[in-house]
Parts: structure tokens; sequence; C-alpha cells
């Protein structure tokens, strides 16, 4: 277990970002655990074992969503308010982007009217890639966007799908694997998490091979890059375009057994005679879960099922579909990649 500072955020209270912050570290992860086993009693889940919650350092979080006001505030919305709380600086964020706050307001005061929007900073391997949503910007912005990406070291500005400065790829790394990192694409909140995640998801299938996996709600490819050498065929389905372009792209470079498809597993999730097609299935869905996809799970009889959840309560329904058609949880592994919130997520294992 890590041991935390126990000095309190002077944001704390004021700032939505952190709901719950214990100067006993212990105390912490006793309610953290409480609530989780909450969300599984609420629908009468079993789970032959579940380990203990898996905590990682603060100032690890290589992704941070701000926000910014009309006044060029730049920060998070204060608790059950869409007002903006200005910060310097975040205790949960990498350095390298803390670095970089302090200038987000200045930089903005030097725009055109815009409407209030979010500003996504990324650290990827090779430097920091910053997306705008719903920030009007015009062709005069351009210049100062570039003078102040090449002064504070940011790699790629786009805003919505388009890039409006660039000095080189941004790419992450899977193992060894480079991939390039396309607009705005989902990644693991710490690289510390991802690797834990991945350490689970290998754990639950140790040296058993697999004719075929199936990884959905895919990404950029985390599971696949991974598990490639535990099929003889991964199949990997998401519906970022971009994110299965890249990774065909570098699975045909790296001559791996790895196929990606463009589906919304929403509106047509993979059918259960598809299904029946593969030895594992392996999903990451988002929030909110992924009702329709898992009831085609339930029938299709596929031996065993590792479910990645970031939302217990919406993992708790999926859960109760499966265990209703007979899959039974053998781990739990629950992993608090979102220090000091309500957050929490996890890795299990159904057999069937």
């Amino acid at each position: 277990m890590y041991i935390m500072n126990n000095d309190k955020c002077k944001y704390f209270n004021v700032c939505g970002g952190c709901q719950i912050m214990e100067e006993n570290f212990d105390t912490y992860v006793d309610i953290k655990t409480k609530k989780f086993l909450d969300s599984l009693k609420s629908k009468n889940i079993k789970a032959e074992n579940i380990l203990p919650v898996a905590t990682f350092p603060i100032g690890i979080r290589r992704r941070a969503n701000l926000k910014i006001d009309y006044g060029c505030n730049v920060g998070f919305y204060k608790r059950a308010s869409n007002d903006v709380v200005g910060i310097k600086s975040c205790r949960m964020l990498v350095p390298e982007i803390n670095r970089i706050i302090p200038y987000l307001p200045i930089l903005f005061k030097s725009f055109v009217k815009r409407s209030d929007g979010s500003i996504f900073i990324t650290k990827v391997e090779n430097g920091l890639d910053m997306h705008f949503e719903n920030i009007n910007i015009s062709p005069l912005d351009l210049p100062k966007i570039k003078a102040v990406a090449e002064k504070l070291g940011i790699i790629r500005i786009s805003n919505g799908r388009e890039i409006i400065f660039s000095s080189d790829t941004p790419f992450v790394k899977f193992g060894e694997i480079k991939v390039p990192y396309p607009i705005n694409t989902f990644l693991q909140p710490s690289l510390e998490g991802e690797n834990k995640i991945v350490e689970v998801v290998k754990k639950f299938i140790g040296s058993e091979k697999f004719e075929k996996i199936a990884d959905l709600f895919c990404g950029l490819g985390l599971f696949p890059f991974y598990l490639h050498g535990n099929a003889s065929e991964v199949y990997a389905f998401d519906c970022n375009d971009e994110a299965i372009k890249e990774i065909n792209k570098v699975a045909k470079q790296n001559n791996f057994n790895i196929k990606a498809k463009c589906v919304d597993l929403f509106s047509k999730p993979l059918h259960t005679e598809k299904l029946r097609e593969f030895d594992l299935i392996v999903l990451d869905p988002p929030r909110d879960g992924a009702k329709n996809q898992v009831m085609e799970i339930a029938k299709s009889d596929v031996g065993k099922v590792i479910y990645v959840s970031c939302n217990p309560l919406t993992f708790v329904n999926d859960a109760e579909i499966l265990q209703k058609a007979g899959y039974k949880i053998e781990t739990i592994q629950p992993i608090d990649q979102f220090t000091y919130t309500n957050h929490i997520e996890l890795v299990a294992m159904f057999i069937k």
C-alpha cells in the first residue's frame, strides 16, 4: 500500500475533483472498499475471490480534462456546479501537466470571445498533447497558439477533429510497441494503473492458449498488443475509426495476428453466433457499461469473459445478466486509479 502526503489540497471541498480525503490512508481505503462491496451487494453479485484494492501514489495522472469559463479561469468544476474553480496545479497530475497549467489563462485571455469549453491535456511518450472542445478559435489565434506550444513543449494541439499545431506525432507504448495517439483517444488515466490492469488480465489468463480472442471496446489496442501471443488470432472492436486504423497499421508493421474492426457495439453489438467463434472475450466498456453486448455474451456460452470496468454501478447490472445466464465470477480485483474520488475500477474473471 502506498502512503500519501496527509496535507490536504487547498482546493479540497471547493473543487469537485476529489470527494474523499481522509488523513489516514487506511481509513480512506476502507471507505472505498465498503462502497465497492455495497455496489456488489445491491445486485447480489457473488465472487469466489475479491482481492484487496490496488492503490497508487498521487501525482501520476497523465490525462487532465480542464474546464475554462468566460473569465478564463482554468481548472475543475465546483462541487454540484458548473462554475469553474481556477487552479494553478493539481496534486493528482503528473509534473509535466502541472507545469503548463499557470500559462493557460494567459493564453486564453488573448483569444477572441469563446464558448465555455474543455482543455484535454495528455502526457504521451514524446511530450504533451492538447485538445480543445467547444472553444472557438479564429485564424488570428493560431500564431499565439503556436508560440505558446513551442514555449511549453506541447507537440500537438487540436480543436475538434482539426490539428491546429503539430511539431511531432504523439505516440504511446504498450510494452515495447509504439502506437501513434489519435486525437483525444481514450487512455487509462495513469501508466501505473494501466500496467496493473494489464498485469491482472494476464494473470487471469495465465499460460493458457486460445484459438481466438475478442477484445470489445478495444480503444487503441492495449489488450490486443499484450495478448496476441496467447492466441492464434486476436480480433479487436471499437467505434473509434482512427484508433482502429492505427491498430491495424501497427499490427501489420509488426506482423501480429491482430485484426481490428470499427463497430459501434452499443447500437450494433456482436451477436451470439459471432461471439461463439471466440474462446475468450475481454471487454472494457465506457462508464455506461455494455448491457446490449453483455446480453449477447450471456447467450453465447463463451467459456471465459474478462470484464474491465470503470464503474461498479453499471458493472453490477451487466454482471447480474451474466450471473443469471450461469456465469460465475472467479476473481475480482478492485483498482483505485482515481485516488481521493468516489470512482473505483475493477477487473473481473467470469467463467462458465
